[in-house]
């Protein structure tokens, strides 16, 4: 038996659209309820205090999965809630080591970073804004023209007339050699925005691995060694302006994370097995402690990994599973997926920015292998009066259910004789 080529053509068309219409559709009319985690470490309790999202509650809890009333929980997280405890009238606060947490102390408030491999894997853009980091103003200014980094010079192009400012280009190349960059540049990195409440520049690694920091002020390159070599490849650098002013980068690598603080320098996020590509990092700094939340996204059942460290110093370590009733949830309604399709067209993903196309197994193999079954089964049974084709058999059994709907529209891949 011969294959009809341009039925089949149909056919495969139709089946790769079911394959992403099916799972798309399934998923959007039984999507799971939305539950996340979230947390942070108490100076009061010298415990984490975690917050369980869900789609109509916010529970707070301790450690021991014990229920916390929202006045107790939020009392422990003065850093937090300290316009709510003012309110309360609970300040001073005293901690277990018998300090005093004032409301200006807790009001100093928090730093956050957060990266995923979202925007740790997506381009740096080609072009960068250097402001002038000493504007006469309050506020930043747009400038006139662009950086472009070449293979081996910094190239600034005035975006009114698209000519190169040969001047400042060989000013800013002479400056940088002079402090001892390498080039090419293997990552740069900047804030674009003039929103921003100042301006820290560009930063970038050299092709040594080394960090740099690249200002302009008052007209002038101001060149800055973040770092020596860096251990490790460098993936991407985070440029973070913040009124907190605890730090103003982040950079990591293929197996960790480091923090550039205004005070202490470079350090080192204290967190084990970190793998870029698949977890999530949330840290709030606050001037006490740093508290750390690691999701590993990978994870068919994830779960949340919490570090609490004083000057980057771990004090305490927890783990957090997602409760037994959404894992059951979850995994029916991955049975129900399995059954109508074996596989599935991915368009987006938990790792990239990019819209992408790939074809992947259905997650339980033994639904798959059901829905296959049944849709052999239906096919037979609609057409128990026709002829029935090996090669539309066939293709039911490498297609399920999709195939099977492919074949009653548009009739068998045979080609008859």
């Amino acid at each position: 038996m011969k294959i009809n080529i341009p039925r089949f053509a149909i056919f495969f068309v139709c089946v790769m659209g079911l394959f992403w219409f099916i799972p798309n559709f399934y998923t959007k009319a039984f999507k799971a309820d939305k539950f996340q985690f979230g947390g942070f470490f108490s100076p009061i309790s010298k415990e984490f205090v975690i917050w369980e999202v869900g789609p109509d509650r916010l529970t707070y809890k301790n450690e021991n999965d014990e229920k916390l009333d929202r006045v107790s929980a939020q009392k422990m997280l003065p850093f937090l809630f300290y316009n709510s405890i003012n309110k309360w009238g609970a300040f001073p606060l005293q901690t277990v080591d018998g300090e005093n947490i004032t409301y200006d102390t807790a009001k100093s408030g928090i730093q956050m970073l957060r990266l995923s491999a979202r925007n740790i894997f997506s381009d740096a853009l080609p072009l960068h804004v250097l402001f002038e980091s000493s504007p006469l103003g309050v506020s930043l200014e747009m400038p006139e023209d662009m950086l472009l980094i070449k293979f081996n010079r910094f190239v600034f192009i005035n975006c009114t007339s698209g000519k190169i400012d040969k001047e400042k280009s060989e000013s800013f190349t002479a400056e940088a050699k002079n402090a001892g960059i390498i080039f090419p540049i293997l990552k740069a990195f900047s804030n674009p925005s003039d929103m921003k409440p100042f301006d820290e520049g560009l930063l970038f690694a050299d092709s040594a691995n080394k960090i740099f920091q690249l200002k302009m002020v008052e007209g002038a390159p101001f060149v800055k060694k973040i770092s020596e070599a860096m251990d490790g490849k460098i993936l991407h650098i985070n440029v973070d302006e913040n009124e907190k002013r605890v730090f103003y980068s982040s950079i990591v690598t293929e197996d960790s994370i480091y923090i550039n603080t205004y005070e202490d320098g470079l350090k080192k996020l204290p967190i084990e097995n970190y793998n870029p590509k698949t977890t999530s990092t949330t840290a709030y700094f606050a001037s006490i402690y740093e508290t750390i939340l690691l999701n590993n996204l990978s994870a068919k059942n994830s779960s949340m990994h919490y570090v609490a460290a004083k000057d980057f110093d771990i004090v305490r370590e927890y783990q957090k599973n997602l409760p037994q009733d959404i894992v059951q949830k979850r995994e029916y309604l991955s049975y129900g997926l399995s059954f109508l399709s074996p596989f599935y067209l991915a368009q987006f993903n938990n790792f990239s920015n990019e819209v992408l196309f790939e074809m992947k197994f259905a997650p339980n193999l033994v639904f798959a292998f059901f829905g296959i079954l049944f849709a052999l089964v239906l096919y037979i049974v609609l057409n128990y009066k026709k002829r029935f084709y090996v090669v539309d058999l066939a293709a039911i059994c490498l297609t399920g259910i999709p195939g099977l709907i492919a074949l009653q529209i548009f009739g068998s891949i045979a080609k008859k004789n």
